[in-house]
């Protein structure tokens, strides 16, 4: 089983709301507040799985399409091996895409004709700009 990787995030939520969530979890429905909004959050997730379903099913039968749930790493190696055989991905992500430092964008431009990524996007500042910006 993978480790789960977790990324900060800020919730601006009215007074009353959070009021009820301390209530809560002083009366032992919950641990703690961020229990209540992981809980919350994955209910939601739930309840709409069926418009990820789709997405999923639609993305992962494209031809010359890498798509993934989870955490994506992407180095020079693995984008020249594309290069070499004359090929260009569209990179669709739901989860997190990491760009390794060797990765420039002079090779994402000959190699990824599409990049989606829902989640967190990290690599070279240069690289992900280019990415989002332009494709």
């Amino acid at each position: 089983m993978t480790e789960k990787q977790y990324e900060k995030i800020t919730v601006n939520l009215p007074v009353v709301d959070l009021g009820k969530i301390d209530y809560l979890v002083e009366q032992g429905f919950y641990n703690t507040r961020t229990e209540f909004i992981r809980t919350g959050i994955k209910n939601e997730i739930e309840k709409n799985a069926f418009a990820i379903d789709s997405v999923i099913k639609e993305e992962g039968s494209k031809e010359g399409s890498f798509f993934a749930v989870g955490v994506v790493h992407l180095n020079r190696n693995s984008l020249e091996r594309y290069l070499n055989k004359n090929k260009m991905i569209t990179l669709f992500v739901i989860g997190m895409c990491f760009i390794a430092k060797d990765v420039d964008v002079k090779l994402v431009s000959k190699t990824i004709k599409a990049f989606k990524v829902y989640g967190i996007k990290k690599g070279p500042k240069d690289v992900i700009d280019y990415l989002t910006k332009n494709l």
